[in-house]
């Protein structure tokens, strides 16, 4: 009789336990894990990995002021290793004003010389003799005048260069003896034709300087003032600074009473073609080419 009772007792107690267990497992359980979930403290989202070329490029700002031969040569190294860096813009710019800083400077440019000037000389007979422009001399040393004095040390610039126009960036970039040397933007490109679309090949097929109808020559006393363009061989494409602002219109004359204002026509703006450049890109570029310079516009 008491291992009957304590029998069913057992499997009271069974049938119990399973009961509540099922119910902690329903109810209770997923209700404490909703109370754990919510006071749990929140996963912190990673921070993003730092893109390498932007670091790469902050570590170079040290060098970045300086007009160095080093500086230079780092960031060659940089634009090697980081081709599509987001600095990039920013790299060619430093590249250029150190470029434009050492091409004064014969020891960091070999290429460019020392000559003293002697009894007879000119700037058209030194570039002459040693193949390079009497402009680009006179724009090397930052002269005031073409008279020269002997004894004086002038650089004489060697060039060997060539030029990117790049529509879609609106830039045009120098490159010199094979190397990137600057880089400048545009105000405008402008071109028709085979030149609008695709890689368009060209040379520079003169570089003029104009007062009115007048071709003048480097070194005349309307040189200064002169209009200059850089006239490319093909396609009817010109380099060139905006065009002068036309001047102001007349006063408009005055209306007699009972007569019908005359009707004002609305000026057209217009784009010039052409690549359009500041006075300040286009003064640098015009001295660092020469007719047959090659030209690719892409």
């Amino acid at each position: 009789m008491f291992i009957k009772a304590l029998t069913i007792l057992v499997l009271v107690a069974a049938i119990l336990g399973g009961s509540g267990y099922f119910i902690y497992e329903l109810y209770y359980k997923e209700k404490k894990l909703d109370v754990v979930e919510q006071t749990a403290a929140p996963t912190p989202t990673p921070e993003p990995t730092p893109d390498p070329a932007i670091v790469a490029f902050d570590a170079l700002n040290p060098l970045l002021a300086q007009d160095t031969p080093a500086a230079r040569d780092a960031i060659l190294n940089y634009l090697e290793i980081h081709p599509e860096s987001p600095r990039l813009s920013d790299a060619r710019a430093a590249l250029g004003r150190i470029n434009l800083a050492l091409f004064r400077d014969p020891l960091a440019t070999p290429q460019n010389t020392i000559y003293t000037v002697k009894k007879g000389d000119s700037l058209a007979r030194i570039a002459s003799q040693l193949k390079s422009n009497a402009e680009l001399i006179y724009w090397a040393n930052e002269l005031s005048s073409i008279n020269l004095q002997i004894g004086q040390e002038l650089l004489v610039p060697v060039t060997d260069t060539f030029l990117v126009i790049d529509r879609d960036k609106s830039t045009v970039s120098v490159f010199n003896h094979g190397l990137f040397f600057k880089e400048y933007p545009t105000l405008s490109i402008k071109l028709v034709g085979a030149a609008a679309s695709g890689e368009f090949q060209a040379k520079v097929a003169d570089r003029i300087a104009t007062k009115g109808e007048t071709r003048v020559a480097f070194g005349s006393k309307d040189y200064p003032d002169a209009e200059r363009l850089i006239l490319l061989s093909s396609g009817g494409i010109a380099l060139r600074t905006p065009p002068v602002p036309a001047p102001p219109a007349p006063p408009a004359p005055e209306v007699v009473e009972g007569t019908p204002p005359p009707v004002a026509t609305p000026a057209q703006p217009t784009t010039p073609s052409g690549i359009i450049l500041s006075p300040e890109s286009f003064s640098e570029i015009f001295v660092l080419v020469k007719s047959g310079t090659p030209v690719t516009i892409k």
